[in-house]
């Protein structure tokens, strides 16, 4: 929804199946937007051109589509409450629980400089043995889980998270059907 006195762009150049572009000015890199209502952001500036990642994709979009951008980049608020809920890629709770209060903290900053990087040092046992001797994880590392659609991608990562032995497990996944996110709900409120 547009606030007052922000400006509507109704002229778009370009649709591809994620992406469209028009002219705009005064738009930052990595800025929000809403395209006909979807969530966008945008991906590449070149003078007053300026392409929009549209994210559930720009099917339906019609080249007159309101276009308002938001003045900022994703954020994600960060707490304690994070810990042991569900969200959807926008970092909205999808667990039927509260909304979440804390730090307002920007998505997709600057990379941290791997020289003054904390050197990950502290071994963290998953009990699985092909994980700790050929891909051992440590404290503070991110590791990506590929698999094949008939591989049994949820169970390895089920299992790292309730063998780890940490104080706290972030698990994101992407693709994932419905189906395994409410399996994985109600696996959890039984625990």
């Amino acid at each position: 929804m547009a606030k007052a006195f922000q400006k509507i762009y109704t002229q778009i150049t370009a649709i591809t199946k994620a992406t469209c572009s028009l002219k705009a000015e005064g738009v930052g890199n990595d800025e929000l937007a809403t395209v006909n209502g979807k969530l966008a952001q945008v991906v590449k500036i070149i003078g007053d051109e300026v392409t929009l990642q549209v994210f559930q994709g720009t099917e339906g979009i019609p080249t007159n589509a309101e276009v308002v951008f938001l003045g900022k980049a994703p954020t994600l608020k960060v707490s304690d409450q994070l810990a042991g809920r569900f969200f959807n890629a926008y970092g909205d709770p999808i667990d039927g629980g509260p909304a979440i209060e804390g730090k307002e903290i920007e998505i997709g900053g600057p990379s941290v400089n791997p020289v003054r990087r904390k050197q990950p040092s502290e071994l963290i046992a998953t009990g699985i043995a092909g994980i700790d001797l050929n891909n051992t994880l440590v404290s503070g590392q991110k590791i990506p889980f590929f698999a094949d659609p008939d591989q049994p991608y949820n169970q390895v990562m089920a299992n790292v998270a309730l063998r780890a032995e940490a104080d706290k497990i972030i698990l994101g996944g992407m693709g994932l059907t419905n189906d395994v996110f409410q399996e994985r709900l109600l696996q959890r409120r039984r625990a």
